[in-house]
Order: C-alpha cells, then sequence, then structure tokens
C-alpha cells in the first residue's frame, strides 16, 4: 500500500535512531561534558568515571520520575546536585547543561536522509516528535519541518498520545491523515498507534520486531524505501 491510497498528508519523523544514530553523538557530549566537569568540579571525577556518574543520574529518576520525561532537565538537575555534592558552584549548572547540549547536536545523518526529507516535504507536510533533546534549529535542518516537538515536563514523552495529538494539531490534519515514523516498537509504532496515527517502523539494524504488540502499517529499512511509496516527486520549477 502507498501513502496516497492510506491517505497521508503529514508524516513526522522520531530523530535519534531514525534520522541519525544516537550512541555516537551522545559519546561525544559526554566526553565535554566530562571535559567540563574536569575544569569546574574536578573533585566529582577523583571519585567517579562516565559510567558512575551516568548509575548517579538514574538513581535520580527514581526520586524524580518526572524528570524522565524532559532530559534536558533531568541533566540540568543532576549536574546541579553534582556541584552541589562535590563543592562546585551550583550557578554553573546551566553552563555544565550546555557544554553537553551543543555537543549533542553535532549528528551525522544517515546518508538518504536530507534528500529523501526534502523531497517528502514537496508532497507532505513534515514534523518531528523526540524523547531526546536534538534541535532542529541548531543542527540546521528545522526549514525542511513546519512542527518540532520535544517531550518535556508539560508534554510527556512518547508513547504518550498527547505529544503525537500536538503534533497533528500543529501540522493542521488528523492523526488518520498522519504516518510516523519511527525506530522504536514500543514508543513510537505503538505509541502512535494509541493516537490514532498511521506507522512506519524504521528498522536500520535487522532487528527483530516485537511479538506483543501489532506490527507497524510499513516496515522500511531507510527513507528511500519510504519514498519509493509516495508519489513522483515534482519539484518546483
Amino acid at each position: 500500500m502507498n501513502l496516497s491510497e492510506m491517505g497521508i498528508a503529514a508524516i513526522t519523523f522520531d530523530l535519534d535512531d531514525t534520522l541519525w544514530p544516537c550512541a555516537p553523538v551522545i559519546s561525544h557530549a559526554e566526553s565535554v561534558y566530562m571535559q567540563w566537569l574536569a575544569e569546574h568540579c574536578p573533585a566529582a571525577l577523583a571519585e567517579h568515571e562516565e559510567e558512575s556518574l551516568r548509575a548517579i543520574r538514574h538513581a535520580m529518576l527514581d526520586r524524580r520520575p518526572e524528570l524522565a520525561s524532559d532530559v534536558s532537565e533531568w541533566r540540568r538537575q543532576a549536574t546541579r546536585e553534582l556541584l552541589q555534592r562535590y563543592g562546585g558552584d551550583e550557578a554553573l549548572a546551566e553552563a555544565g547543561f550546555q557544554a553537553f547540549y551543543q555537543a549533542r547536536q553535532g549528528v551525522t545523518f544517515y546518508d538518504e536522509v536530507l534528500s529523501s526529507l526534502q523531497d517528502l516535504s514537496f508532497h507532505y507536510r513534515l514534523g518531528s516528535i523526540t524523547n531526546g533533546n536534538a534541535d532542529l534549529a541548531e543542527i540546521g535542518v528545522d526549514h525542511l519541518f513546519d512542527s518540532a516537538l520535544y517531550a518535556t515536563l508539560e508534554l510527556p514523552a512518547k508513547p504518550a498520545r498527547g505529544i503525537f495529538l500536538r503534533a497533528c494539531e500543529e501540522l493542521g490534519v488528523s492523526p488518520q491523515a498522519v504516518l510516523h515514523v519511527g525506530d522504536n516498537a514500543y514508543t513510537d509504532v505503538e505509541g502512535a498507534r494509541q493516537a490514532g496515527c498511521r506507522t512506519a517502523w524504521i528498522n536500520r539494524g535487522g532487528l527483530v520486531y516485537p511479538d506483543d504488540i501489532d506490527p507497524a502499517d510499513i516496515n522500511i529499512t531507510n527513507l528511500t524505501e519510504l519514498l519509493a511509496l509516495a508519489p513522483a516527486i515534482v519539484r518546483p520549477a
């Protein structure tokens, strides 16, 4: 079934591991953050390495589970707590977050992504929905999207229905006319389905789809395959 037969008018995309690989950019950003800590809170690094600092951040979620829906605020609060615990200046928590955040925007797109988004934008309104904190404006591709949503304390993370429905509102189409594309079967496929959207599972790594939820409407391994399901591209003169 092609996108016209499905009645698709808009397409929303997950970001991490859908448009670019997540692990390399997070690894780099964590390294930048560790360098910042070495300068501004060396006492923390005298006791901890990256793995144990990650454990401290995750322990914070046991006390404040709502932060799982806002990864930016989660890291800010974790940095503030770390500075407080190890004698740093709590006023620097935002600077510590920004060190990570700016490095986190240095993504490398999968090869076909930018050209495919450009072509799809001629036919569809495009949006993004992420539980992370990649910033399309900072990355330099916000001009390709009509909507960009990030999970926050006020807008809970996927698979919550609200963030999908907000995207539909911003794109000006009904959920039934939106195709959501993502790599996570639970947060992307099942979350979008529960919101009434159509779904595409992008499986770049040869993964096995879980057997405890219904399959996606479409299965693809890259955006070139999605583009093949769209009407022939007619580029503006």
